[in-house]
């Protein structure tokens, strides 16, 4: 897979090695038609939000806040919610969630709409792996 790093952010060959490390772990590192672009910004709208994934089945855009509404991310903040992005990202380019042409959410093939943002299941299905991605992935020894 094709990606590149853009933004301020610490130890660029750590962030290199876990994104390496999950991109193999969520088994996408053998795509070799998708582009990713992980970026690192100030804040994401009103700084509630700490990382998004945008784009579609070939190009996505990771990214990832530094600040949020109560203050500066630590470096690990920042990795830990880019875990919870590479999870939409493997939706994403897996294909398990995509939105139709009406600008309907589809999950594994079924309408979507109407769950609130908790209880959408690809946010469950990030939430409940990050953590475990997270600790997997991560090159602690590196910092």
């Amino acid at each position: 897979m094709i990606y590149e790093i853009k933004g301020r952010h610490k130890y660029r060959e750590v962030v290199e090695e876990y994104l390496d490390n999950l991109l193999k772990c969520l088994k996408l590192h053998r795509l070799t038609k998708n582009s990713l672009v992980i970026e690192f910004i100030e804040i994401l709208e009103d700084g509630t939000i700490l990382g998004q994934c945008v784009g579609d089945k070939n190009k996505l855009t990771v990214q990832i806040a530094r600040t949020a509404h109560t203050g500066k991310l630590s470096f690990l903040e920042q990795m830990f919610s880019l875990s919870h992005e590479m999870v939409h990202v493997k939706q994403y380019f897996r294909q398990e969630l995509t939105i139709n042409e009406n600008g309907e959410w589809i999950w594994k093939n079924r309408k979507s709409n109407g769950y609130k943002y908790d209880n959408q299941p690809w946010e469950r299905e990030a939430s409940r792996l990050e953590s475990d991605l997270f600790m997997q992935c991560f090159p602690f020894n590196r910092i």
